[in-house]
């Protein structure tokens, strides 16, 4: 293996290490990226999919660490954010020892950078890392993991969506609401069926249709394409996929008036959420919204039990009220406060030097 190599860019100059991996044998390319260890080690997913150049898997790799430092901060977990991005690139080795040379990647970095499952990636992948490397959580309950953090995080989306409704219309009941769910992964699904138990009617995308159709045959629901759920005239848009799905330009198009879900880094950039706010569109934070996973992932790293992850992901809820709250009476996005909230505890971790957080 070559020796991990530093590859900052000139937009993302607030992290404390990004670093260029790879290995010639197997064929494996990635980027760590570790934005702040001010709370405790960068803690975040590893995803496995393909980039249109090592740039776009850089970048990508950065936003998502910037968004796991303030989703750590908001939950409250002593953590800090960090993201890696493994990039399809067809060979010359398996899947396998590709993942197996990641993992001996993640060993040089001696524990500041801990890994875990995204997208693309599973328990039993984190099962694999875990035989070169101690630096993973979320493997399975048979290898002392708490398996898949899909279920978590689909609840306090549930929660998100729900105080959302909360501060537009008065009442967190989801009786007869509409909502759009794009993106029926292995959160989106999970979130489809509560939504269901809740009241909630729904419209279904996903760029693998056969995803669509068996949410539909199991909790039922209309089915369409991508552009036009993500346009659907709905009470509430989930975005459950990829991130930077809404730019300035999809504004105007949207028909929803709460955009709350699981996808990190849903908007494009800060001027996107301006105009949804200019168009009365709320936005709930996305690393307020999907912190369940994470919440699961700090109480294996803490030894916590199922008892106290239960009680964290409740919690949630009421954090995010308070920020939905504090937004609407100081008449501000309420994306930028929830930002200022989690970098505020980040400062103070850090003696107040510390990076910005932009999204």
């Amino acid at each position: 293996m070559s020796t991990p190599s530093a590859g900052l860019l000139d937009d993302h100059h607030d992290h404390e290490q990004v670093l260029i991996v790879r290995d010639d044998a197997s064929g494996m390319l990635a980027v760590i990226g570790v934005h702040s260890t001010a709370l405790g080690p960068a803690v975040g997913g590893l995803r496995f999919q393909r980039y249109p150049s090592l740039s776009a898997a850089a970048v990508d790799a950065m936003r998502l660490s910037r968004a796991m430092t303030l989703k750590n901060s908001a939950a409250g977990l002593n953590l800090g954010g960090g993201k890696a991005v493994l990039v399809e690139t067809g060979g010359p080795g398996t899947r396998e020892e590709q993942l197996l040379a990641f993992a001996r990647a993640i060993n040089t970095l001696q524990g500041s950078y801990i890994t875990a499952e995204d997208i693309g990636t599973t328990p039993a992948d984190m099962d694999l890392l875990a035989t070169e490397t101690e630096w993973v959580m979320g493997r399975t309950p048979e290898n002392g993991g708490y398996g898949d953090p899909s279920g978590p995080t689909a609840r306090t989306v549930l929660g998100g969506i729900k105080e959302g409704a909360r501060q537009r219309w008065g009442s967190t009941d989801l009786t007869g609401r509409s909502v759009a769910i794009v993106g029926i992964g292995k959160v989106g699904a999970i979130l489809a069926e509560l939504l269901v138990a809740e009241g909630a009617t729904l419209q279904l995308a996903d760029s693998r249709p056969e995803r669509v159709e068996a949410c539909v045959q199991r909790v039922g629901g209309q089915a369409g394409s991508v552009d036009d759920v993500l346009r659907a005239q709905v009470d509430v848009l989930a975005p459950c996929a990829i991130g930077e799905m809404i730019d300035v330009s999809t504004v105007p198009e949207l028909r929803c008036e709460v955009i709350a879900g699981a996808a990190n880094n849903p908007l494009l950039d800060d001027a996107t959420a301006e105009a949804l706010a200019a168009r009365d569109v709320l936005f709930v934070p996305d690393f307020l919204a999907n912190c369940g996973g994470m919440i699961q992932i700090g109480a294996e790293f803490s030894g916590g039990g199922a008892a106290e992850v239960d009680e964290s992901v409740d919690r949630a809820a009421a954090r995010l009220r308070d920020v939905l709250d504090q937004a609407a009476a100081e008449k501000r996005v309420p994306l930028f406060v929830a930002r200022e909230l989690a970098m505020e505890r980040v400062r103070a971790a850090s003696g107040g030097a510390t990076a910005s957080a932009r999204a």
